[in-house]
């Protein structure tokens, strides 16, 4: 229940988020760990609601209540064998509208049997979890802008067909009833409303939440060898085929050094296998590079440890947990001015950006760190430095006034939509819906 204390009144928020570590490590999951577990330790009732497995656990932890629930899917297309892929076709799952459909039904489904009555729900990327909350205007929902699937299969010049305008439409339908939307960057919010998203809807941009205390025992980058590292998918939008090509540009001029490409293969570069086709490549260009596949979240630490500097090639990224996590552990970052963090590393002094796209750039930009230890230990530093600007309990205290701000405004819509008498009892005692609908232990209504 959401108790007033003096000035502060603690909320139940739950949040809907497949990608929950340590069952699932990505972007979602980890923003939705580090603010999830910062609201718990301000005092308010934070749940997860994580429908992905085929699992049913419960769980508390750090503070976090974490339900775990299979995603309910009927998995038709995957029993027709090639006929089968071809059906789903080279977006699977980007533009899945069975997926979009399971999504809202399993999360509304499960938030249902566990009884779970929150002030607010949160999910990310405009996608189709609360659009059932959203439609009945029954809970306020805000959506956090991770970066909407569809947008990356736009920007890497693919196709996106019919199966992929409607997902997009769905994934907007989303974002334009919430009650709140939020986004890491203003790059993001720019690039989505030259996609059509939005609107003129207000957009608060409040950066991703980083814990940089596990990251803080990492060495100094002062005895590493020159050594660039690469922590993502391998996804053409990532940009990593730039990386290559001024990777050679280096080697040409004498600066030696390895690659380091953490990061399992997704989609697909002119109709290849992304791994596959930069493997390649890389072997076409004679360069020393090293393809670790998806690692744990250990591993990616020894990465970050072994590099002498990070590089963050996207030709786009709405945040980039990577060159965050690189300037935790001291690393300094060369990324793209088409990441939204670029801001905050050229704020911070801990690295550089460059144009999108341009290996003579990047390649200009690696060298002085790969060939001067001193310099990027410099930058590394400040980097380090920087990142306390966006600890958890900061964002967390900064989601909250957006959360408070979106529950005002859909309990304002709602009695404009459905003015009631006044002398109905909930006129004669206003919080009694409120606490009713607060009180997460509000037994489950039966079928």
């Amino acid at each position: 229940m959401a108790e007033s204390l003096g000035s502060f009144q603690a909320l139940c928020i739950l949040f809907f988020c497949e990608q929950y570590p340590p069952v699932v490590w990505d972007g979602a999951g980890t923003y939705t760990a580090a603010l999830a577990t910062a609201l718990a330790k301000l005092g308010h009732d934070v749940h997860v609601l994580c429908a992905q497995g085929r699992h049913v656990v419960d769980s508390v932890e750090d503070g976090v209540h974490v339900h775990r629930r299979p995603l309910l899917r009927v998995p038709v297309s995957r029993g027709l064998g090639k006929l089968g892929a071809q059906l789903r076709g080279p977006l699977y799952p980007r533009d899945s509208l069975a997926l979009r459909a399971s999504l809202p039904l399993s999360y509304s489904l499960w938030m249902r049997q566990l009884g779970l009555r929150p002030d607010v729900i949160e999910t990310q990327d405009g996608e189709t979890r609360g659009l059932i909350q959203a439609i009945r205007r029954s809970t306020p929902l805000a959506i956090h802008l991770h970066c909407p699937t569809m947008l990356t299969v736009r920007l890497s010049g693919q196709p996106v067909g019919l199966k992929g305008l409607v997902a997009d439409r769905l994934d907007r339908t989303s974002a334009s009833l919430a009650a709140v939307v939020t986004s890491p960057s203003q790059l993001l919010v720019d690039t989505l409303r030259e996609q059509g998203w939005l609107g003129d809807r207000e957009v608060e941009v409040i950066p991703n939440p980083f814990d940089a205390e596990p990251w803080l025992d990492i060495p100094d980058v002062a005895d590493t060898t020159p050594t660039v590292a690469v922590v993502g998918r391998l996804e053409a939008y990532k940009g990593v085929d730039v990386l290559l090509d001024a990777s050679a540009r280096l080697r040409g001029a004498g600066v030696a050094h390895r690659l380091v490409l953490a990061g399992r293969s997704a989609g697909e570069i002119n109709g290849v296998p992304s791994g596959e086709w930069l493997a390649r490549r890389a072997r076409q260009l004679e360069l020393d590079v090293e393809f670790t596949g998806h690692l744990s979240g250990s591993q990616i630490r020894d990465v970050y440890r072994r590099a002498r500097v990070v590089a963050v090639p996207s030709r786009f990224e709405s945040f980039s947990i990577a060159a965050v996590e690189a300037m935790a552990a001291g690393r300094p970052v060369v990324t793209t001015t088409r990441a939204g963090v670029a801001p905050f590393v050229e704020r911070w002094e801990a690295g550089s950006s460059v144009p999108a796209g341009d290996p003579v750039a990047l390649a200009d930009a690696l060298a002085p760190f790969l060939l001067d230890p001193a310099r990027a230990s410099a930058f590394g530093a400040r980097g380090r430095l920087g990142v306390v600007e966006i600890e958890p309990s900061a964002i967390a205290r900064r989601k909250v006034e957006a959360y408070q701000r979106g529950i005002a405004h859909f309990d304002t819509r709602n009695r404009q939509q459905h003015p009631r008498p006044s002398h109905a009892a909930a006129d004669l005692y206003p919080d009694l819906s409120r606490e009713r609908r607060r009180h997460r232990h509000w037994p489950a209504a039966r079928p």
